[in-house]
């Protein structure tokens, strides 16, 4: 009896089973033996259950990751065929395979688990039922908790050093929740992530993939031979096809299942709003009330008016009509008014973006100008401003490389201090007209330059219309601009950047007091002054230059002073200045995550960029040893191997020094046309693609050469902002590819509009009714005396860009076989 009771309490501590649970045993006591094995069967569900989603956490950072787990590692005969490509790829079909596996065991398992549990729920008690849940918890936490262990010890020793972002250590600095909502665990991580964290989702619709390679090969139609352009597109659509098949039926994310859940529950929650913070790459959460009230106390401002009625409407009709007269006038030719004008447009949106470095958050306005009436046209207006500009002010920096380069020759620092001047709310208290009027006296200056087409009244006209009196709305209201300049207008830097070079020609008044260095970079000055001068004085003089512009002062501290990115340093020893990289306490330390669905080739370029910056600000070894040490260190935070992050150090190092040697070849003859290829990225499918695109092109064209470039498919911001900015119901209606419906046969037509859908719906609606045959479908429904279903009319796509449009019309055409009635725009060449 004694060895059976030391057995017993041996194995009670070495296999911490649920026949040592209190719990179980009432309950088998309660309920039965038939009931007790359900329950125990559960448990042994439940816990394989929690392995099955533990390994597929684990192949899913192998497949991320690119490495090899020792069960699709395969002994060679030959070792070198380990480093071709095909066995990479035929071991990530196998991890992929693997995956696919255990997901449908995972799938297979839950059911089972819900049966038994749907079973268990029937003959037990609420309270019991809800203390199996509370045990089956407990007890897959611990197993998971061990699982995970494991998985993270194989991954750290398959990846020679740690995986993943390592969010723990900067959570406080990259998530600043001020609302009353308490995060869950998965939310926070999330945020976390960043707001231009890419994420890996489902494709089911390709319709936009299809749209991207019709366009590009479009743009080499006419550089080829007919055959070989038909050569091209059949072998482009195999390709294709082979793509979406790869993609179509994925089951990898990039993000957990959990923080995916996360993102409908954040999307759901309409007490909060979730947006960027004005400096760093952090995320604020607000409570959605005290957002809409800190942007009501900015709209009291000055520069603000309320306005009602169709402000928008009429701003539009009164600026085409004017581009109009030009084009009459031949001031400016077809293509110019066609680029400039303006259709169907949308209000400009404000939004805000908290000051987080700020007591209570203050936060900062963004209008956004993308789709309003005359954002084409301010970007016109920019490129023609900065191509005549004439000279640039004496102050003028173009970035930090060239502030160093500035710094690096002032001797005599020991007898001098430093000094920072910064203009409180720059963009906002640019008198614009005042604005205007210096950009004309730069521009219309004797002799005038010959690239510009336009009197100075009718470049005045244009400006005016491009800057002053901007309609806009913050969530459901509209408001006007009636002075300064929005943040977010492409106007809004280089008219600030004027008024502030018109306004510091004031210093050549100063005939003592005068900083011995002037250096300015928009709205941030950096003075150098001799120790004897009276700065505070200089201030005062500087903030009577104009009524609307005042200077805050920062001095030096421990003979540093930080100005844009870059910490000037006062070297004691050799009477010169010393400079290094700068970051601002706002500073997150989050770049491009390694996690984030986008290309290789571009992390790498990030390790580059962020070499070369410290390559040629860092002005001393020992710097320049200190900043990469740190730069590694938060590479690793952010998830980057340590074989790429050592890669990328090489590769900066080459062309750093090639920069400095100035050994470029600038004045290059280029003997091959570039064409650039634009893609939605996908996942590594999509660099698969290219490549073949690049091999198949260098062999047919030899003479063009295709950059292919990858834009970003489904962010954070995507999910946050548009909840941020508020539902815009106009831009839903118009630049849109529909459906109208025959109602007595099966016949239907395609069409798309850049206007209203309604305005469209109406006009085919007259054309039938007077016989008008303007389009197929008047002519359809007089021909054979049959109806339109206007009101069951569908919107199969929204489209800003009308050649992208057209080919989105040509391909639901083409899906619709036969049953289209519509005459197609764009030839299709690759899905025919």
């Amino acid at each position: 009896m004694f060895f059976v009771a030391v057995l017993y309490s041996l194995f009670s501590k070495l296999i911490p089973t649920a026949l040592t649970s209190n719990y179980l045993l009432t309950t088998r006591s309660k309920y039965g033996d038939v009931t007790f094995s359900s329950i125990r069967k559960v448990e042994k569900l439940s816990i394989k259950h929690q392995k099955c989603k533990c390994d597929l956490e684990f192949i899913r950072f192998c497949i991320i990751y690119r490495l090899t787990p020792t069960f699709v590692q395969i002994n060679l005969w030959k070792k070198r065929i380990k480093c071709t490509n095909e066995y990479s790829s035929f071991q990530h079909f196998c991890l992929k395979k693997e995956y696919d596996d255990r997901f449908k065991d995972s799938v297979k398992l839950e059911k089972e688990i819900n049966t038994l549990l749907n079973h268990l729920k029937s003959i037990m008690t609420y309270s019991d039922f809800e203390s199996l849940k509370k045990f089956l918890y407990d007890r897959c936490t611990k197993k998971k908790d061990k699982f995970t262990a494991v998985h993270q010890d194989k991954l750290i020793r398959l990846n020679h050093g740690p995986i993943g972002q390592d969010y723990q250590q900067l959570r406080t600095k990259l998530v600043h929740n001020i609302s009353s909502y308490n995060l869950t665990p998965e939310e926070e991580r999330l945020l976390c992530r960043g707001w231009n964290f890419c994420i890996e989702n489902k494709i089911t619709n390709f319709i936009d993939f299809k749209t991207d390679m019709e366009l590009n090969a479009y743009k080499i139609q006419n550089s080829c031979h007919a055959n070989v352009f038909s050569t091209l597109c059949r072998r482009l659509n195999n390709y294709s096809e082979i793509f979406m098949r790869a993609i179509k039926n994925k089951k990898i994310r990039n993000i957990s299942d959990d923080e995916f859940n996360a993102i409908k529950s954040l999307k759901n929650n309409n007490n909060i709003i979730i947006c960027r913070a004005d400096k760093g790459n952090a995320i604020v959460v607000l409570d959605k009330n005290e957002y809409i009230n800190k942007m009501n106390d900015i709209l009291k401002q000055k520069q603000f008016k309320s306005t009602k009625g169709l402000t928008l409407l009429e701003k539009e009709k009164s600026m085409n009509k004017y581009i109009l007269k030009l084009y009459k006038d031949k001031v400016i030719d077809q293509e110019t008014y066609w680029k400039i004008r303006s259709t169907s447009s949308s209000y400009a949106t404000m939004y805000g973006q908290p000051k987080i470095h700020k007591l209570n958050y203050p936060v900062r306005p963004i209008i956004s100008s993308i789709g309003s009436y005359n954002h084409d046209l301010s970007k016109y207006l920019y490129h023609i401003i900065k191509n005549n500009r004439s000279s640039q002010s004496f102050s003028y920096i173009r970035d930090s490389f060239e502030f160093v380069k500035k710094i690096i020759g002032i001797n005599n620092s020991l007898n001098q201090i430093m000094i920072s001047f910064d203009v409180d709310n720059l963009y906002t208290n640019v008198p614009v007209h005042e604005a205007i009027e210096i950009t004309l006296d730069l521009l219309f200056k004797t002799p005038k330059s010959s690239n510009i087409t336009y009197t100075r009244s009718q470049f005045k006209e244009l400006l005016k219309i491009a800057v002053c009196d901007i309609p806009f709305r913050f969530l459901d209201k509209t408001y006007t601009q009636i002075d300064g300049v929005a943040m977010g207008s492409p106007l809004g830097p280089i008219l600030a950047d004027l008024f502030m070079s018109n306004l510091e020609q004031k210093l050549n008044r100063f005939s003592t007091n005068k900083p011995l260095t002037w250096i300015r970079y928009v709205d941030d000055i950096f003075c150098i002054f001799n120790k004897k001068q009276n700065i505070n004085e200089f201030l005062k003089r500087i903030n009577k230059w104009h009524p609307n512009i005042k200077f805050t002062i920062e001095y030096e501290q421990n003979e540093k002073l930080a100005f844009l990115d870059v910490l000037i340093i006062r070297n004691n020893n050799n009477n010169n200045y010393d400079t290094t990289i700068y970051r601002k306490p706002t500073n997150t330390d989050l770049y491009l995550l390694y996690e984030s669905n986008q290309c290789r080739e571009y992390k790498l370029s990030l390790i580059r960029t962020l070499v070369i910056r410290i390559l040629l600000i860092c002005s001393t070894d020992i710097l320049k040893n200190d900043e990469i040490k740190l730069m590694k260190n938060t590479l690793i935070i952010n998830g980057y191997p340590q074989h790429l992050i050592k890669r990328g150090i090489r590769e900066a190092e080459i062309i750093a020094k090639k920069i400095r040697s100035q050994k470029q070849q600038l004045n290059k003859i280029q003997q091959k046309k570039k064409v650039y290829f634009l893609f939605s990225y996908y996942g590594h499918e999509s660099v698969v693609l290219a490549q073949r695109i690049k091999r198949l092109c260098k062999k047919l064209l030899p003479l063009i050469e295709i950059n292919v470039c990858f834009k970003k498919t489904f962010t954070i911001k995507n999910v946050f902002l548009p909840i941020q900015k508020g539902p815009d119901e106009l831009r839903k209606k118009k630049k849109l590819v529909y459906k109208i419906p025959c109602l007595n046969c099966d016949k239907c037509y395609i069409g798309e509009t850049n206007r209203e859908k309604q305005i469209r719906m109406k006009e085919h609606q007259v054309d039938i009714k007077k016989h008008i045959q303007r389009s197929n479908v008047a002519k359809h429904a007089n021909e054979n005396k049959h109806s339109f279903n206007f009101i069951q009319s569908e919107t199969l796509g929204l489209e800003t860009n009308w050649r992208r449009r057209i080919i989105k019309e040509s391909l639901f055409t083409h899906q619709m076989k036969d049953k289209a009635l519509n005459d197609v725009k764009f030839k299709l060449n690759i899905f025919l």
